[in-house]
Formats: C-alpha cells, sequence, structure tokens
C-alpha cells in the first residue's frame, strides 16, 4: 500500500496534535490490494480488485475515478472522470474481511492507451477511538490502464548539455505505458575516467508522454566531461544513449 500526499499530511496533523494535547496515535489501515494495476483490453473489458484487512479494526472506503496524465517533470495530473465504472463506491471491511470493486469503462480501445486512477480514500471511523487515539486516514490509488489492440511501450533517451546543465530526456514514443525502474548518469573524461555518476528519479511515463530532468554540472567537472552516457532501465527494455560533450558546452 502506498500513502499518498494526503495520507503525508494527515500524518504530520496527527502528531502536532499529539504533541499538543497528548492524544495517542491510531495506527493507518493495513489493507492489501490485489492487484496493485489494472489493464484492460478489448477482450477483458471489465476486471475486478480485491481488497482485504488485514488489521484489526473495522474500516470504510470512498471510490473515485480521475484521467492520470503527467507533467514532465513526474507530477501527476487527475480530472475526475465518469470514464470509470466501478462497484461498490463504498467499501466496508470488518477485521480479515475481503471485498471485490469491480470496474469497467464506458470508453471503447483507441489507438493509445488510455490512462486513469482509481483512488480510495478511508473514511473516518463512525465511532470514536478509545483512549481519544487519533486515526491516521489513508488513501492509495491503483493505475488503471485501457489498453490498444496493439500495444507496444517505446523508452528513448536525449541529452543536451549547455550551459553547464545537463537535460535528460527519457520518452516513451509508443501507444501504453512503462515503468522506469531507473535511469543512470555516466560521465567521462578523455582519458575515460568517470567524473559523473548520478541516478535520477524514475516512475511511469505514459504513453506518447515523456519526462524531463536538469542536472547542474559544477563548472570544475564540466569541464571535465568528454562523455555523458545515461541508461534508462524499464519493464519494457532498456535505452541507452551516449553523448559526446561539444567544446562549448560549459561556457555561459
Amino acid at each position: 500500500m502506498r500513502l499518498m500526499r494526503r495520507g503525508r499530511t494527515l500524518l504530520v496533523s496527527a502528531a502536532l496534535l499529539v504533541g499538543l494535547f497528548g492524544a495517542t496515535l491510531s495506527e493507518a489501515a493495513l489493507v492489501a490490494i490485489d492487484p496493485v494495476k489494472v489493464l484492460r483490453t478489448g477482450a477483458a473489458p471489465s476486471k475486478s480488485i480485491s481488497l482485504r484487512n488485514n488489521g484489526s479494526e473495522r474500516v470504510r472506503f470512498q471510490m473515485s475515478a480521475f484521467t492520470w496524465q503527467q507533467s514532465t517533470g513526474g507530477e501527476m495530473q487527475l480530472a475526475p472522470t465518469p470514464d470509470l465504472v466501478f462497484f461498490p463506491s463504498l467499501v466496508e471491511l470488518a477485521p480479515g474481511e475481503t471485498r471485490r470493486v469491480r470496474v469497467t469503462t464506458t470508453q471503447q480501445v483507441a489507438s493509445n492507451e488510455r490512462s486513469y486512477r482509481l483512488f480510495a480514500d478511508e473514511l473516518p471511523p463512525l465511532s470514536a477511538q478509545p483512549g481519544g487515539a487519533i486515526r491516521v486516514l489513508t488513501r492509495f490509488g491503483i493505475p488503471v490502464f485501457l489498453a490498444p489492440d496493439a500495444s507496444a511501450a517505446k523508452p528513448t533517451l536525449r541529452l543536451a548539455l549547455k550551459d553547464g546543465k545537463l537535460s535528460v530526456t527519457l520518452e516513451n514514443r509508443g501507444n501504453s505505458h512503462f515503468v522506469a525502474q531507473s535511469v543512470r548518469l555516466v560521465g567521462r573524461a578523455t582519458d575515460g575516467s568517470s567524473v559523473l555518476s548520478q541516478d535520477l528519479p524514475a516512475w511511469y511515463v505514459l504513453a506518447g508522454g515523456r519526462r524531463e530532468y536538469q542536472v547542474p554540472i559544477a563548472p570544475d567537472v564540466c569541464a571535465k566531461l568528454s562523455q555523458v552516457s545515461a541508461n534508462a532501465n524499464t519493464d519494457h527494455g532498456s535505452a541507452r544513449l551516449d553523448y559526446y560533450v561539444p567544446s562549448t558546452a560549459c561556457t555561459p
């Protein structure tokens, strides 16, 4: 289970209340989700997600659906959508109980993959927490994809160094998403010695999307650079690019 931004904010607020009022912080809900990603196709237009309560308290979740796009910086861009149809919209789980949420869509398969997020927001308990405990509410988002009949992810890399800043672009030229497990940079001097080594944050790159990075290079390192190699490992193969640094790349 991945806690989203809302969960972290509530955790901070709860911690402040503990410090101010001496309240007890209750555990967040322990919910297992299977699968953690839903891939829908024309041949399988409907899928189900199981939620199991592995905690000791009854929990309730409100489900909601959003279209999912990404900025070039990797941030999720979400908008409420009627495209996803799911049932039930309110899930209540006793300790040890498992329930299924059925997911389908009103959209037809297209040439490019459609991407969504189905969110489950924990609702406050119906009864007060014992001993004035504060419940940490959790939120998790499940990726849902409507895949084209012939899907292919195509990770590619682009590099450019100008004015002491290295621009790295991880692009998806395919019609379906991929997940980047790692993006690594290695820079070498003319004698082959390594003068730069850096790992960049990696995540989903949606169909037709790209992730852009701006990496400042220290002047003394930039002056030594002869070649920068980038390697991206994804769940749909790897992409590699060797970039030969122009002599004017480090001059403002």
